[in-house]
């Protein structure tokens, strides 16, 4: 062969990599759009981020009706962004069903302080898997998205029933509500009531550490305390802390359900909510020493200036943990208090994560690598619940320990 020959012949090569290269990439974006379980949407996991999205969904025969509090920080409001929805028939797959843009003007129902509310009426596609809401920044172009499951084994049903604030004016889409708090309940078609009620006053365990692979301990099985009927329509106070399912049928797995906690959640105020959470970065016996001396708090105020040794440090580190503890209740509570579930447990000792990838059934967290830890990766499993759409449990790990006992010793001294 002719060295013009071997020439060509690996230009040819050359250009067939690249465009084998072109065609994979392209499998996974396009025009500029990534696959879901490709997006980073560790923006979820923030406190203080510019959105925060909550959401009920409920189909009849033909429509897919979404009900969206969209609330905006840093002085932020809606005309700032730019709205649209895709139909997707695949969290792994960049097959676009139906993508159509939103003047959210036409579809908000109430604006309340930095949020609105927004209900979306979009036909229903049987091979849609999701439906992504995308808001996108139009100073920065940044986008938010924001995935729906459609997929029936991965939906938790309302069968129709939204909680409503003020006087019936605002949709009330958060998982926890305030013991003495008003909300109605209305059901979106036209089933008439009334509702049973099924109350639960169960404790539930904290998350065990992320290395303990089997649960010894003896729970207590979920018992009912109570069942009452409620109106649809008319104010109800929640007068008890505890757990409240709702139902049209009781004899179906359908309905919706509110954790009510005292008025300050999701801060936590009292001796007790201090140091429940503290078990995750002290012993039993530490806790219940402080518990059980003639002066609780004083006892935990010398336990941290004990364990920090500098004032000040101990100070700044107390008011670390327990803005975490504030956020892990804020961002997961759901049928239990958001510091008792995996997700919060790995977000008090850990922090908000660096990035977070989705799909149907799993949230990836990771840490990244810096001088002080190598970088780990945490999965979450969604788990169905009667309660929640937001149940999901950590795929523990042995060799996780080592990393766990780390950070643990990190709060303890203060370095966190």
């Amino acid at each position: 062969m002719c060295h013009d020959d071997q020439n060509d012949m690996k230009i040819l090569k050359i250009t067939m990599l690249f465009c084998l290269c072109l065609l994979l990439v392209s499998t996974r974006t396009l025009f500029g759009q990534r696959i879901f379980i490709d997006e980073n949407i560790k923006y979820w996991y923030g406190i203080h981020t510019d959105l925060q999205v909550n959401h009920n969904i409920f189909s009849d025969s033909d429509t897919t009706n979404i009900l969206l509090e969209i609330n905006f920080n840093h002085g932020k409001i809606y005309d700032n962004y730019h709205y649209s929805y895709e139909l997707h028939q695949s969290y792994h797959t960049l097959n676009i069903l139906k993508v159509d843009t939103i003047n959210v003007r036409d579809y908000i129902t109430a604006i309340k302080a930095n949020k609105i509310f927004v209900q979306l009426n979009l036909p229903i596609v049987p091979q849609a898997d999701m439906v992504l809401m995308r808001i996108t920044d139009k100073k920065t172009g940044i986008d938010y998205v924001y995935d729906i499951p459609l997929i029936e084994g991965y939906n938790f049903s309302s069968d129709g029933l939204v909680f409503y604030n003020d006087g019936g004016e605002t949709p009330y889409l958060h998982d926890f509500a305030s013991i003495r708090q008003t909300l109605s309940l209305k059901s979106v078609n036209e089933f008439t009531g009334p509702v049973y009620c099924f109350y639960y006053d169960h404790y539930f365990e904290e998350a065990l550490p992320p290395m303990v692979e089997e649960d010894t301990r003896a729970g207590r099985d979920l018992v009912i305390d109570s069942v009452f009927e409620v109106s649809l329509n008319e104010p109800m106070t929640f007068t008890r802390e505890g757990l409240y399912f709702f139902q049209k049928d009781s004899s179906s797995s359908d309905g919706i359900a509110i954790r009510v906690q005292d008025s300050y959640f999701p801060l936590v105020k009292t001796i007790d909510q201090l140091l429940a959470p503290l078990i995750y970065i002290s012993t039993r016996t530490e806790t219940d020493k402080i518990r059980n001396s003639p002066n609780p708090r004083q006892a935990f105020d010398d336990y941290w200036i004990n364990l920090v040794k500098i004032p000040n440090l101990a100070t700044s580190t107390v008011r670390q943990y327990y803005e975490r503890v504030e956020g892990a209740n804020y961002l997961f509570t759901t049928f239990k208090e958001g510091w008792k579930t995996d997700m919060g447990l790995i977000y008090i000792v850990f922090g908000p994560p660096d990035d977070v990838y989705k799909s149907e059934e799993i949230v990836d967290w990771v840490y990244n690598k810096d001088l002080t830890m190598p970088t780990i990766r945490f999965s979450f499993y969604k788990v169905k619940s009667i309660f929640t759409d937001h149940h999901y449990t950590l795929q523990r790990k042995k060799n996780y320990d080592n990393i766990w006992f780390k950070l643990v010793e990190n709060w303890r001294k203060g370095k966190k």
